[in-house]
């Protein structure tokens, strides 16, 4: 009886423990530009700052600019050259879109060349 006592205590505890790996293992979500939200008038760099990121979190763009619509691409090249189509990986423009990151560098570019080619809009991450 006893020697039950303790395999349901040690299945107990053990099960537990797995619980709060897991707990640990999800992924964390961000808010691009936190309360300012996702448009020309965020300051990317800024936002950026201190932040860390892993593969599977999830950024957040909240926008209702009908031009702040953006694109994730697939390289560096596409990203510094502002292709926003050549180079295209997924489309975003709902207003309210997730991005879950993949490992390595994510590209992001907006939509509206003009503001790619002044620098609004566009940041890359990498995500360990």
């Amino acid at each position: 009886m006893a020697m039950n006592k303790i395999l349901v205590a040690g299945i107990f505890v053990s099960a537990c423990l797995l619980l709060l790996q897991c707990e640990e293992a999800r992924a964390a979500e961000f808010v691009v530009g936190d309360d300012q939200g996702w448009g020309p008038q965020t300051n990317v760099s800024r936002w950026l700052e201190g932040k860390r990121f892993k593969a599977g979190d999830v950024l957040i763009f909240r926008y209702t600019c009908s031009l702040c619509s953006f694109v994730t691409v697939i390289s560096d090249y596409y990203y510094r050259s502002c292709d926003a189509f050549s180079g295209l990986k997924k489309s975003y423009n709902s207003g309210n879109d997730h991005v879950v990151l993949d490992y390595g560098d994510n590209f992001f570019v907006p939509s509206y060349h003009v503001y790619c080619e002044q620098g609004l809009m566009k940041f890359k991450v990498f995500a360990n």
